[in-house]
């Protein structure tokens, strides 16, 4: 009766388009912010207002959808957005990242796997990623995915191809002969780095005529240590 544009202040040409009355979004005391009560609004009608004509609808940088808006968005602001993976098939990712939503980066590890085999539904970080290799033993946190593949692909590069598939593949630089006595009669030995590829395992001393064992070693190395 007031705020018709004559009397008083109305709506602005970029008004959202509506019939209802100013109180319905507006306070008495200032125009914003503005607020709208979506309690009688039906779950996934959202685009019968949000259209990009009536109310905002999709930017041109949105992820192709055909979605409701609710699917992601909050009634009280666009962000953040989320999206619930209840109903998405394990090992389908790439369905929609890649395609329609954020794929891998342009450094991303060379790999074929679905992205929930490193990452979660709810983040992309902290990234998981269980080894099924028997030959892998799992490592400090100071390891990281690229100390290994230092190539960023799933095959590893080793350092010392001799022994690639156990311990000394990377580590046989850091090999000491002193430590690993393996007999001491009738003379004293050591034992090699062939030896001893698989540094988890035992470097008991025998004798050197009778194979029995003379002092028993073992666990001096783990791969979850900070060092040797």
């Amino acid at each position: 009766t007031c705020h018709n544009g004559t009397t008083a202040t109305g709506k602005p040409t970029n008004h959202v388009q509506t019939t209802s009355s100013c109180d319905a979004c507006h306070r008495t005391t200032a125009w914003l912010p503005a607020t709208f009560s979506h309690a009688n609004v039906a779950p996934g009608t959202c685009n019968t207002c949000h259209n990009g004509t009536t109310a905002t609808g999709k930017p041109t940088t949105h992820i192709a959808t055909t979605a409701s808006c609710d699917a992601c968005h909050r009634t009280t602001a666009w962000l953040p957005a989320t999206f619930s993976h209840a109903s998405v098939a394990p090992g389908t990712c790439n369905s929609c990242h890649g395609v329609t939503s954020t794929g891998k980066p342009s450094g991303h590890f060379v790999t074929t796997r679905s992205c929930d085999a490193c990452h979660n539904t709810t983040a992309w970080t902290p990234i998981r990623y269980t080894h099924t290799s028997p030959y892998f033993s799992p490592h400090n946190s100071g390891v990281t995915c690229t100390s290994c593949h230092t190539g960023k692909t799933e095959t590893i590069s080793w350092k010392y191809a001799a022994y690639s598939g156990y311990c000394a593949g990377c580590h046989a630089g850091s090999f000491k002969t002193d430590p690993h006595k393996k007999t001491e009669t009738p003379t004293t030995t050591w034992y090699t780095v062939g030896d001893l590829r698989n540094c988890a395992g035992s470097c008991h001393i025998v004798n050197g005529t009778t194979g029995a064992i003379t002092k028993t070693r073992n666990s001096h190395h783990r791969s979850t240590d900070g060092g040797f």
